[in-house]
């Protein structure tokens, strides 16, 4: 019999961590039946699942565990990945180990806490990692307070949503943003203070934003595999190669936030932690309690890290190798012919 492996309402990077995985079980002789399910027919990472179906739109908490669990028994499923409600999935973990599902997920706490930037940012310098210079605001005043001190203390600025995915509301804060030269450009991440300003005026209190220093250094994101705060692995992917290029290194300081940052909030499986240098320090931007869309790219470290997480799950142990560093990676979209499963 396959092991049957659900994902639900995956990240973008998910097709090729499947295709990892088969890789991985096919070494050692394992067969794997992969079904996958999102509310959209033609998210990519359903073409790498034997079957997939459509997931109903607004269910939620409690609502969505039960009908997570319902799947689970119909289809047999016995190692279930979540994307969608992750927290609620993370509460209630022990139901789907009693229905005899193991589950790939960290500890609610963690997700709850990483989840939020204001909240992941006040936890790393509690436990003494440095993070950009940032203020939390919620209204037009608290922002221009804030894009003010940060600017008299010299510091180029950004600013992003305390809760976001993909950096969908990041802005790059810039005051020779909105001229003419904008409109002689592909658009981008920049736009006016007063223009920020002048949008939250408009909508009143909002939803907590960050505020915070622009790091010009490289950036890197690191791929955690993790036991239970335990670090088994880290592979660093840094940004400051060639166009279109992701550099395996071996940055022992970005590696020790990622074990700091795991063994303080017991992570488990699979998780990514995203630094940047600035100042000559590295630094913590943001804490993804679920692998990164490009883990893939790790794979030229010579680490099969989505099956060693399998692994981690069904055995409680795992041997990985010791990454190999200086492989240069190019990243690309391939097209081809499908057909919609749904």
């Amino acid at each position: 019999m396959p092991l049957r492996l659900w994902f639900n309402q995956a990240y973008r990077g998910t097709y090729q961590q499947i295709a990892m995985l088969r890789v991985g079980a096919a070494a050692y002789r394992l067969a794997l039946h992969v079904t996958g399910s999102h509310t959209v027919s033609s998210t990519p990472f359903l073409q790498a699942c034997d079957e997939a179906f459509r997931e109903p739109e607004r269910i939620t908490g409690p609502a969505w565990v039960e009908h997570a669990l319902q799947i689970c028994r119909e289809r047999q499923i016995d190692v279930f990945v979540p994307g969608r409600e992750r927290l609620a999935v993370a509460q209630s973990q022990d139901a789907f180990e009693a229905a005899g599902v193991r589950v790939m997920v960290s500890p609610p706490e963690a997700l709850r806490v990483l989840g939020d930037k204001a909240l992941a940012h006040a936890s790393a310098q509690a436990l003494g990692i440095a993070v950009p210079a940032t203020h939390v605001v919620t209204d037009a005043a608290g922002f221009r307070a804030a894009y003010d001190d940060l600017r008299g203390r010299g510091l180029r600025t950004c600013l992003k949503p305390a809760l976001d995915h993909g950096a969908a509301g990041f802005r790059i804060l810039d005051e020779t943003a909105g001229g003419w030269a904008d409109l002689q450009a592909l658009p981008s991440a920049r736009v006016h203070p007063d223009e920020v300003e002048r949008r939250l005026a408009g909508q009143g209190t909002v939803a907590p934003l960050l505020v915070a220093e622009l790091l010009e250094g490289a950036e890197l994101s690191v791929d955690v595999l993790s036991r239970d705060g335990e670090l088994l692995a880290a592979i660093a992917r840094s940004k400051a190669g060639p166009q279109w290029t992701r550099q395996i290194v071996d940055d022992p300081a970005a590696t020790d936030i990622a074990e700091t940052v795991v063994k303080a909030h017991r992570l488990r499986y699979l998780s990514n932690v995203q630094v940047r240098y600035g100042e000559g320090s590295c630094r913590l931007l943001e804490v993804n309690t679920r692998p990164a869309s490009g883990l893939h790219h790790s794979a030229a470290a010579g680490v099969n890290l989505p099956y060693a997480a399998l692994r981690l799950l069904l055995d409680g142990d795992v041997d990985v190798p010791a990454p190999r560093y200086g492989a240069t990676v190019l990243v690309y979209d391939e097209a081809r012919e499908i057909a919609l499963p749904f």
